[in-house]
């Protein structure tokens, strides 16, 4: 008889103990914010990334870094001790405008 009484005790637990951790199971929710959009390879979405991507080009001291409506990039830069106008396009290729 006892042995029947604590092997009926057990499976209570045993049972219990599944049920309980099924329900804890966290549920799977959306993130609240869609995550950002990812940028290719070498594209221009910053301004540190368009400058680091000028001087990368061999330019230096990079200056008046602005941002225009097409999402290409213009500044001033240094090459060989003449300043340059250049351009980056949102695709990240920089182009010297004048010498």
């Amino acid at each position: 008889m006892k042995k029947r009484i604590l092997l009926t005790a057990a499976a209570a637990v045993i049972v219990g103990a599944t049920v309980v951790s099924a329900q804890t199971t966290p549920p799977t929710t959306q993130p609240r914010t869609p995550p950002a959009a990812p940028t290719a390879p070498g594209s221009a979405s910053t301004a540190t990334t368009a400058k680091a991507q000028i001087e990368a080009s061999g330019f230096s001291d990079v200056k008046n870094l602005r941002r225009k409506d097409d999402g290409s990039w213009q500044a001033r830069a240094m090459k060989n001790n003449t300043e340059v106008a250049v351009s980056v396009d949102p695709k990240g290729n920089v182009t010297q405008l004048s010498q």
